[in-house]
């Protein structure tokens, strides 16, 4: 048995009905928050015979590990690249960059990605990613491989593979066969770092040939789907097109939709489509930064929320840094709807809870909560405040008052992973000069495919 008692922490849980302990302790038993309180632990509270890890926060401010519900860790290798060309819309971005990146990719290279990415992740206070891999040449194996390396970091996390027609029918049958050799792996027991989705590129790449091998490999099992969905124009002109249906009411159809599944974007969806995410309980990530960055504007979050559906927040890649997204989520639907202020409410419990409630159904327990039996995933963040912090006030004070940089010390799973601003389980210094012959032989690959 071990435990890891944290003491003389400030505890802030900044949810909607959340709380502030000024002083308080938290206790995490194999894996697990065993209790939290106020003032100092009772006599008993820890187990004479655990195996015991002390850290006195010495008035450090605790909170729930940040959550990133739509990441692409390969991402890390579009660092300082250049593409040659001159984008001129979302499919040019596509074919340009990311089609040509990911054909690029290798073993090495996805390890060294998810090493970067996620050491990244874990020093700005994330916890937790959904990652949608894709990596066409090196498919089978590919997502033991990314796994391997967020396990040697200590950050929790659940993987796809982007099944897709672009790279041939091989590629799609094989990109069916990575996801669900990768359930087998992990299982469904919510034990561990390591959980499975299905992916899906999206709509537009996946014909109804792949879908229905996709169904009859999947047969009965109880799985989420991760896609894209309408991110750019050119998805539903698409599916309209071709299928003479929306997209969502294809995926609808397909089956696809669902409490574990995931739509990401939604830039382009209408009223129907809402509905049908509305009545599968289906959720939706938006990604803010990224579609801004892209050009396909922003999806329309409030019609979403009045629809009942429930909508996260993730990076797609762009930023390692949730404390950037979710700020950038608040402005940028300010300023689509140009309301100066709106979206307070729904940017804090998009943030906090639903990104919660996302993973802790992935996870298949609790995750992103500060509650006894949730998993014992936080941050202790070196921030003091000349003003009052309290229930009310709690997320204010981290949207406007906190940072990544003020990450000290990161627990995943009740184990330090992150100490002093530091991740523990690797020289950075060595991987980085590794990192740098594997960069040269993925954007080598890159520039050759023109």
């Amino acid at each position: 048995m071990t435990e890891l008692l944290v003491t003389n922490a400030r505890i802030v849980y900044p949810a909607t009905s959340g709380f502030v302990i000024d002083r308080g302790w938290l206790l995490a038993r194999d894996g697990s928050i065993a209790g939290l309180g106020a003032g100092d632990p009772s006599p008993g509270t820890c187990q004479p015979s655990a195996d015991l890890v002390e850290i006195n926060a010495s008035g450090m401010t605790l909170l729930p590990g940040l959550l990133n519900t739509h990441m692409h860790l390969y991402s890390m290798y579009s660092r300082g690249i250049s593409t040659g060309r001159t984008s001129h819309g979302f499919l040019d971005v596509l074919q340009d960059l990311w089609w040509r990146l990911d054909r690029s990719l290798l073993k090495d290279a996805c390890w060294m990605s998810a090493m970067f990415s996620g050491m990244d992740s874990l020093r700005c206070g994330t916890t937790t990613i959904v990652d949608h891999h894709a990596s066409p040449n090196y498919i089978a194996g590919s997502l033991s491989t990314l796994s391997d390396a967020l396990n040697k970091l200590g950050l929790r996390h659940v993987l796809s593979y982007e099944i897709t027609d672009r790279n041939g029918i091989q590629g799609a049958m094989d990109g069916i066969e990575e996801n669900l050799r990768f359930l087998d792996e992990v299982g469904t027991e919510g034990t561990g770092l390591a959980s499975g989705m299905i992916g899906l590129h999206a709509s537009f790449t996946v014909s109804d040939g792949t879908l229905a091998a996709l169904r009859d490999r999947v047969g009965s099992r109880d799985v989420g789907y991760h896609i894209h969905v309408a991110e750019g124009a050119i998805d539903e002109e698409d599916s309209l097109r071709k299928y003479g249906k929306r997209i969502v009411a294809r995926l609808d159809e397909a089956g696809l939709l669902g409490p574990r599944s995931i739509a990401v974007h939604c830039v382009g969806i209408d009223a129907s489509e809402r509905s049908l995410l509305a009545e599968s309980k289906t959720s939706v990530v938006v990604n803010t930064m990224s579609n801004m960055n892209n050009a396909v504007g922003l999806p329309a979050v409030r019609e979403m929320l009045d629809a009942g559906i429930q909508v996260g927040i993730g990076t797609d890649g762009y930023t390692t840094n949730m404390f950037e997204e979710f700020r950038n989520t608040l402005v940028g639907l300010r300023n689509r709807y140009q309301d100066p202020s709106g979206f307070w409410p729904e940017v804090q419990r998009a943030q906090i809870e639903t990104n919660a409630d996302i993973v802790s159904r992935l996870a298949g327990r609790p995750v992103g909560r500060l509650e006894p039996g949730a998993a014992a995933d936080f941050i202790l963040m070196d921030y003091t405040s000349p003003t009052f912090i309290n229930a009310a006030n709690a997320f204010g004070h981290m949207f406007f008052g906190m940072s990544s940089d003020l990450v000290d010390t990161v627990v995943v799973e009740g184990k330090v992973v992150v100490k002093d601003h530091e991740v523990l389980e690797v020289d950075r210094k060595s991987l980085e000069r590794e990192s740098l012959k594997v960069a040269k032989d993925v954007w080598e690959a890159f520039d050759r495919l023109v």
